[in-house]
C-alpha cells in the first residue's frame, strides 16, 4: 500500500471515529474543518514515522554558547 493511500485510510477511520461519537454535536462546516485538522495530523504522524532512527540515535540537543555577563 502506497503512503498516500494509507494516509487516505487512517485518516478516513479517524474522521469516522470522531463523527460517530461527536457527529450530533457538530455542524458541516466544524465537521468539514475536523477533517481538514485530521488530514494535517496524519501526514505529520507519517512524516515523523519515515524517519528511521537506530538504537543509539539520542534527541537533537540545543547548543546555546555562554556569550558572557553582557556589557557593565
Amino acid at each position: 500500500m502506497s503512503d498516500s493511500k494509507a494516509e487516505d485510510t487512517e485518516a478516513q477511520a479517524l474522521f469516522q471515529m470522531v463523527r460517530s461519537r461527536y457527529g450530533d454535536r457538530l455542524d458541516a462546516d466544524q465537521l468539514d474543518e475536523v477533517r481538514e485538522s485530521i488530514d494535517a495530523i496524519v501526514e505529520a504522524a507519517q512524516a515523523l514515522r519515515s524517519v528511521k532512527l537506530g538504537n543509539g540515535d539520542e534527541p537533537m540537543s540545543v547548543f546555546t554558547p555562554y556569550l558572557g555577563e553582557g556589557p557593565s
